[in-house]
């Protein structure tokens, strides 16, 4: 039996890490995790600080991302995030700095703001105990 495969893109500000095809992606959505496959409801939504794996045929690789939003299709999901890292990239340093940097934030915030940022500053902290 062979395995479907759909587009994958992975896309910073900076450039686009991933791109390929891929059996599986599974998400930190702000709604909950969810795994993807090929022929997904399509679906938008906001992803929360946390990781996320990317299967293929031959390897598997996992980010942490600190915000972003993804789009899904029936072929094809793209990925804009804030920020991403290689999971072995990740450290109690680089968090404590996306701490300080979401209270900072929070100080001109909007009420709607504050709440969104507020909840971004818990999953962050689970994530750091977590390290």
């Amino acid at each position: 039996m062979s395995e479907e495969l759909f587009n994958f893109e992975l896309v910073t500000p900076e450039k686009v890490l991933v791109s390929q095809s891929v059996h599986s992606v599974s998400i930190a959505g702000v709604e909950g995790d969810m795994t993807i496959f090929t022929n997904h409801s399509p679906l938008a939504t906001s992803i929360r600080p946390g990781y996320i794996d990317i299967i293929s045929s031959n390897k598997s690789d996992r980010f942490f991302l600190t915000g972003g939003f993804v789009q899904i299709t029936a072929t094809e999901v793209v990925v804009l995030a804030e920020k991403a890292s290689l999971e072995n990239e990740v450290n109690v340093d680089m968090i404590d700095q996306i701490i300080e940097n979401t209270k900072n934030l929070m100080e001109t915030a909007t009420d709607l703001q504050k709440s969104v940022l507020a909840k971004k500053l818990n999953d962050l902290s689970i994530i750091k105990n977590q390290l």
